[in-house]
């Protein structure tokens, strides 16, 4: 995908899976409404883009002379799903982002599980000297990222990694009272050289150094990720840009503190409020990307035209001379308009309301060819391993009977039944498709047979011996003898999740666990703590969505991201840990994971912990879909976002 700013802690939440196929997720780990499947109905032939007239002939002294007409404009139209606001960086959603990425080319983009750079030279990496661990000196009062990893001033009882410690084990507790030497992380990046604007200004790291300036003015401390995270972003030389950590912050993913450029010298006599109103800035920004932008008709369309500056130029890049994003009412006008020809593509932000039926069927028709975007978040079930509920019994609290649920839950027919075979069965919070999955994972194939000879060795009995019967409790810890194996799950009501949870109901039936599906909307039961039942810990097991990221997602079960109250659990309400599972060795592989440097190997411990333990049950990925019209090649669903090779795409008689 394009290099977000990265937003304010959490808020990210609410964006990066706003657009998913088939109900992906939202703010806390969670579900959104879907609307139900449509049919495909036949709507009206919006009025198209007029078409080049050819030359009349003229008076010539030859006879019978033939006119030659002018041909037509290379035109390709991509099909949006809602209107853009602005098209101003730092204000951009979305639908916008995908305009965006015609006007700029990159920065970054991720793809196969990384970011990969589009007008740097290459990634930074430590082996090039490019990012190095210099000591700093630290005061107190002085902002740093403390041994865990957060952000905080340095004061009495701080616990912070001196200069050369690289482990939690040589951490210190800060004594208050005299100066301190902290590693700071410096990472160098530099510019291909010759990039230019589409006015034909040189575009420089001073530039970039401008985006972060701006950046600063208009949002307050700790506001963006990556602002709260940087002490210092300068520009070296015209190519260089040299980026500063916070005082024990480091990262494996330097690119994303990497500015997205925006023209100092035509937008730097503006304050930061006029860049937000005004109308060449969020309308018509400057960019050095493929295209540049005509024209903006509210409600109707953004026309461009290839830029003639365009760095990939000598490559016959882009392939199409004009470029049209069409604003559609909804999916099925979208899918009418590809069908018809008024549209060559339809982004991944518009097929939400079209039933997947519809659209295969289409398919196989020969009149559309859909993508499929893969692994943009997951599906996973909490368990309630440590509830603040003294009346509930904790049926989940040993890691044997989690690994159980694994085995018994089916969640391979969830993905063939549900999901059009287009996902896959997690066993990680990382799925099988990216190549940092380690191979040692354990995994959990649907075994029921395992699953009831795991339950009864830690004294969940079968003792009618009628599996169709709820297990009963005998000598399990903190559980009365006799307890029956009854539980609630509670689920979302959109999408496929209520059929999701009928099928891990039936299947898991099977080994002596009768689970009640609770189906409810999502804000309902992922409302925020005390009172919300999964985030106030007061539950047995809960449906939740994640995204799907470059970044690892084990910080989301970490012990300090248990919600609870203050002082005991120290993010409040705020965690995201509803399940309360806590390990320290957990925790800190899981640190090592996530501050870390690009070149230091990862052991892979902290996914055996998670794949050993269980705090959630990996259910299956989600996806996002895109069309096109037969004939239209390049288009590459494998990265974040879907249009992020726009230059490439090509009519068939061009492809490569």
């Amino acid at each position: 995908m394009n290099l977000n700013n990265v937003l304010k802690r959490f808020s990210w939440w609410f964006l990066v899976i706003g657009v998913c196929f088939l109900a992906a997720c939202n703010g806390k780990p969670g579900v959104v409404s879907s609307p139900a499947p449509a049919t495909l109905t036949p709507t009206a032939l919006p009025e198209g883009l007029a078409q080049a007239t050819p030359f009349a002939p003229t008076a010539t002294a030859l006879p019978e002379a033939s006119p030659t007409p002018l041909p037509p404009p290379h035109l390709l139209t991509i099909c949006l799903g809602r209107e853009p606001k602005s098209l101003f960086w730092y204000q951009a959603s979305a639908s916008a982002r995908s305009v965006l990425q015609a006007v700029y080319d990159g920065p970054v983009d991720q793809r196969a599980a990384a970011y990969q750079p589009v007008i740097l030279q290459k990634a930074p990496a430590q082996a090039d000297g490019e990012i190095a661990l210099l000591p700093v000196e630290v005061k107190p009062g002085d902002w740093i990222a403390d041994a865990a990893g957060n952000l905080t001033a340095l004061a009495e009882g701080t616990r912070y990694r001196p200069a050369g410690c690289a482990q939690d084990g040589c951490a210190l507790a800060y004594s208050g009272n005299q100066p301190v030497q902290m590693d700071q992380m410096t990472v160098r990046f530099t510019l291909l050289p010759g990039l230019t604007w589409s006015d034909g200004a040189a575009l420089t790291a001073d530039d970039s150094l401008y985006s972060y300036e701006v950046a600063r003015s208009l949002f307050a401390a700790g506001e963006l990720d990556a602002l709260a995270r940087t002490a210092n972003y300068q520009a070296l030389d015209e190519t260089t840009l040299e980026w500063r950590g916070l005082p024990g912050f480091l990262t494996p993913f330097p690119l994303a503190y990497f500015f997205l450029p925006l023209p100092r010298h035509a937008w730097g006599n503006l304050s930061p409020e006029q860049l937000l109103t005004t109308e060449s800035v969020w309308r018509t920004p400057l960019g050095w990307g493929a295209y540049v932008i005509d024209e903006w008709a509210s409600g109707d369309h953004i026309t461009l035209h290839k830029n003639p500056h365009y760095f990939r130029a000598a490559e016959g890049l882009p392939r199409f001379d004009n470029l049209v994003f069409r604003f559609m009412a909804d999916g099925q006008e979208a899918v009418e308009a590809l069908r018809v020809g008024e549209c060559d593509g339809i982004d991944s932000s518009v097929l939400l309301d079209v039933s997947l039926p519809a659209l295969q069927q289409l398919q196989q028709e020969g009149k559309i060819v859909l993508f499929y975007q893969p692994d943009v978040a997951w599906e996973a079930a909490f368990f309630g391993v440590s509830s603040l509920d003294p009346t509930r019994p904790p049926l989940f609290a040993l890691k044997e009977v989690r690994q159980a649920v694994a085995l018994c839950a089916d969640r391979q027919q969830i993905v063939e039944n549900l999901m059009a075979g287009q996902s896959a069965v997690m066993d990680s919070f990382i799925p099988p498709s990216d190549p940092r999955l380690s191979a040692e994972t354990r995994r959990y194939s649907f075994d029921p047979a395992a699953a009831a000879s795991l339950l009864q060795s830690v004294g969940w009995l079968d003792a009618d011996g009628d599996p169709q019967t709820p297990r009963t409790a005998s000598g399990v810890p903190d559980v009365p003898d006799g307890t029956p194996f009854i539980f609630t799950y509670l689920a979302a009501d959109d999408a496929e999740r209520p059929a999701a949870a009928q099928i891990l109901q039936q299947s898991l039936a099977q080994c002596g666990l009768q689970m009640n599906v609770e189906i409810q909307p999502a804000n309902v039961y992922l409302a925020s703590g005390p009172d919300g039942p999964v985030f106030g810990r007061r539950f047995d097991m809960a449906q939740v969505a994640f995204p799907l990221s470059v970044e690892p997602a084990c910080q989301f079960f970490s012990s300090d991201e248990v919600p609870g109250y203050a002082p005991l659990f120290p993010k409040s309400w705020g965690g995201i840990n509803a399940s309360g599972y806590a390990n320290p060795a957990f925790d800190q592989a899981c640190l090592a994971e996530r501050f870390s440097l690009p070149d230091q190997v990862d052991d892979h411990t902290v996914q055996a912990l998670f794949a050993e333990d269980l705090p959630v049950l990996p259910l299956y990925t989600r996806f996002r879909l895109a069309a096109a019209r037969p004939g239209l090649c390049g288009l590459d669903a494998s990265a974040a976002a879907v249009l992020w090779n726009l230059e490439e795409f090509d009519d068939a008689a061009g492809c490569r």
